[in-house]
């Protein structure tokens, strides 16, 4: 206990660390603030678009194609689509909900409407004798759109939540916070916290252990939990602040809002908070085998910037499958990036979660036995370590 004390504090010492945490925190409690100022697509403009595509084919189909009985009915399935986008463009533009409060006999449900939409979208893809079909099929949403907005949809209707018309309110800024912190941006912190961990007591010239013999193994696994625990009090404290901040902004949306995550035979919904909370616990799991990387790399290589190239180079090193083949999803190399595989950019049959779980384990194991080999075979420069002198 008195060695763990003395590190963190030792490492809290550094002003390097000190600078990396506090601009750590003030990125991510911003965050929200930022994000506001962006020009993002409101929901309104989506149902633009689609009405617009209405019109184009109404305007490019002969109308000869459309006096048939097949044109007939595409007419007809067109026409009412036209509508209840109308419809669903003016619940929209009130900001009261799925529908207006006092008329909804009149105006009707956004969510019933939207699946009415999508359902006459797969009518349509299937009306393949229609004389003008491909002209049609240009014009609509495919065929896994419409699907995955119908199962969209359904989860707001399940769970009786509210169609958010505001794209920058709390819960979908979190939901973008958390894709970040996912991204790049976690390699590069872990790696400049422990790029330095071990080189530093070359430069300064003397041992943590205060003379206690504790082998490499134990400091390189205390470092890099201490490290680890400081990451993540930080962007945790740094998220909360952001998404209490945004509320400030909006006071729309809530963390029961859907956002899509891809399974190994399907794409289901579910809501920012469960999203939230796993993608956590996936980062924290994947930041823990970086800072160990970084802390270790520091041992070998005694050298910050070539540490930090190593490690940030790391991240990179999923985007060879894209031009190699990448085996089957059980290759580990496949996880280093989280995102991708959330958002179903590799094959969500043989890339997914469960399989990312057993990747990090094999990770795990990996850079174990790595460094045992490493601490055992490489000799240790001491650098005339000695013990601090208060």
């Amino acid at each position: 206990m008195r060695i763990f004390k003395w590190e963190m504090l030792k490492i809290l010492r550094d002003w390097k660390v000190r600078i990396l945490l506090l601009a750590l925190l003030i990125f991510l409690a911003t965050f929200s603030s930022f994000y506001q100022n962006q020009n993002v697509s409101l929901p309104l403009e989506n149902i633009r678009e689609q009405y617009s595509q209405v019109e184009n084919v109404y305007y490019a189909t002969p109308e000869a194609h459309l006096e048939t009985e097949v044109g007939q009915y595409v007419d007809e399935l067109l026409a009412e689509n036209q509508w209840l986008l109308g419809m669903q463009r003016y619940i929209l533009n009130q900001r009261d909900g799925n529908t207006v409060e006092g008329m909804e006999e009149l105006v009707g449900n956004y969510v019933e409407q939207g699946m009415q939409i999508n359902e006459n979208i797969l009518t349509l893809h299937a009306v393949t004798d229609f004389e003008s079909y491909d002209l049609l099929v240009q014009n609509l949403p495919s065929v896994e759109e419409a699907e995955a907005e119908m199962q969209f949809l359904t989860y707001l209707s399940e769970n009786d939540v509210d169609i958010d018309w505001n794209p920058m309110s709390p819960s979908l800024v979190l939901f973008e916070l958390i894709n970040t912190v996912a991204g790049i941006f976690l390699f590069i912190v872990a790696a400049v916290m422990g790029a330095d961990r071990f080189s530093l007591d070359q430069e300064r010239n003397w041992s943590i252990t205060q003379g206690i013999p504790l082998s490499w193994h134990f400091q390189w696994r205390m470092r890099t939990f201490i490290n680890w625990m400081l990451i993540w009090i930080v962007s945790i404290l740094g998220i909360l602040i952001s998404y209490f901040v945004s509320t400030t902004y909006a006071d729309t949306g809530t963390l029961l809002y859907p956002v899509q995550l891809y399974g190994p035979t399907y794409v289901e919904h579910i809501s920012v908070l469960s999203y939230a909370i796993v993608v956590t616990l996936l980062v924290m799991v994947l930041s823990y085998l970086i800072i160990k990387l970084s802390v270790g790399l520091s041992w070998v290589f005694r050298n910050i910037y070539l540490t930090i190239a190593i490690v940030v180079g790391v991240f990179f090193i999923p985007y060879i499958f894209t031009v190699l083949p990448a085996g089957n999803g059980m290759n580990p190399l496949l996880y280093l990036q989280i995102e991708p595989v959330l958002n179903g950019f590799w094959d969500p049959m043989f890339v997914n979660i469960p399989r990312m779980i057993v990747a990090f384990l094999l990770i795990f194991i990996i850079i174990e036995v790595l460094f045992f080999f490493i601490f055992k075979l490489i000799p240790t420069r001491t650098g005339k370590l000695e013990r601090r002198k208060n």
